[in-house]
């Protein structure tokens, strides 16, 4: 009688202790990702985020992390500030996410920036190159992704100074993403006693781009410096060659480079700035196993959902590192130290910028081609 009551005992105990680790197990982590799934530019959040779940998918099939299923949780803004700051409250408040993760775009972002600094919420991987992410004081911000600053000195240093073009237009989304690489693209122009020969600025999600494009012709640009999504660049472009207005254009990497080409018919002259390689470069071991996985998938190949995989694959890296002691504190002091296939990262702590990876393409037909400097 006295050996089973010291069982029993030690049943109960055990019952009172371990089921607690057990339910913690079998928690998710769950990352909450605002962006646009509808309306004009609803491919950039839905290839992010497709790129992203290749990653949590095959780590969940493993047995996640720890025994936790990794859940990407996912809402729609529409590209539109007022929207995130909801879905954001929304994840903080109703859904208590772990952690933040591939925010779409500098005026979402810039929008939940005083809750997050008040929270101290982990922001991971937002798909933007703005600088208000990139400053020293937000520590909670891990940003995987190059600069719009280092974008626009690579496309000065290629159309500027190899190219020698000299008529420079700007064709600006009229809001922060617009003023964050506008100020770089002056800066690089003003170095080189350059100023641009017209900006001209369209609102975003815009659907008419008749009157931007009016302005620019009458600017008579050699090349035009674009910052916007793909449908609006895509529209002012058509129109251009409506009207026999021809000019070479650049675009971001924000701007969706494969969305861009497939609403484009030749002639046209776009050179593209990216932040990841060319999708279809199997010279690269990131995108070997990109391709890999989106084989057996099926998954559409771009940048965008490229840039997904690579930003998930350095998330799960830091959170195995952190298994045993899954915080916030954690995964912020591991993610800094994670190494991504052979891909170069070079932490910066005072941007907390991974990267400064910058590749040059001049977009065609049959898909980009690496340009020569």
């Amino acid at each position: 009688m006295q050996f089973r009551f010291a069982g029993f005992a030690a049943l109960t105990i055990c019952i009172a202790l371990c089921l607690p680790i057990a339910l913690q197990a079998q928690t998710p982590i769950k990352l909450g990702m605002s962006a646009p799934f509808s309306g004009p530019a609803a491919m950039l959040g839905q290839q992010f985020s497709d790129g992203a779940n290749l990653v949590f998918t095959a780590q969940n099939a493993q047995g996640g992390i720890g025994g936790r299923q990794i859940q990407l949780l996912t809402a729609d803004d529409g590209y539109e500030p007022l929207r995130t700051v909801e879905n954001t409250r929304n994840f903080l408040l109703n859904q208590h996410v772990f952690a933040l993760f591939g925010y779409v775009g500098t005026p979402t972002s810039a929008a939940v920036l005083p809750l997050l600094r008040k929270h101290q919420l982990p922001y991971l991987a937002p798909f933007s190159g703005a600088d208000i992410l990139r400053q020293p004081d937000d520590a909670f911000i891990y940003n995987f992704r190059a600069s719009y600053r280092e974008e626009a000195a690579t496309q000065i240093r290629y159309l500027i100074d190899k190219r020698q073009y000299q008529r420079v237009a700007l064709l600006i989304q009229a809001d922060e993403f617009g003023a964050s690489v506008e100020q770089w693209f002056k800066a690089e122009l003003s170095k080189r006693r350059l100023a641009p020969v017209g900006i001209v600025r369209f609102q975003r999600n815009s659907s008419d781009m008749h009157a931007a494009v009016t302005q620019l012709q009458d600017a008579k640009p050699d090349v035009v410096l674009t910052v916007g999504t793909y449908l609006p660049l895509a529209q002012a472009i058509q129109l251009g060659q409506s009207r026999d207005f021809n000019p070479v254009y650049s675009v971001v990497s924000f701007t969706g480079i494969q969305q861009l080409q497939q609403l484009l018919q030749p002639p046209f002259q776009i050179y593209v700035s990216m932040v990841v390689p060319d999708p279809n470069d199997l010279s690269s071991t990131l995108v070997q196993a990109f391709h890999k996985v989106t084989a057996s998938e099926r998954a559409q190949r771009s940048d965008i959902s490229l840039e997904g995989f690579a930003a998930a694959s350095l998330l799960v890296s830091a959170l195995k590192k952190c298994t045993h002691n899954l915080s916030r504190e954690c995964l912020l002091q591991q993610l800094p130290k994670q190494q991504l296939y052979n891909f170069p990262l070079h932490y910066q702590q005072a941007s907390h910028q991974a990267s400064q990876q910058i590749f040059l393409y001049q977009l065609k037909k049959d898909g980009l081609h690496k340009t020569e400097f």
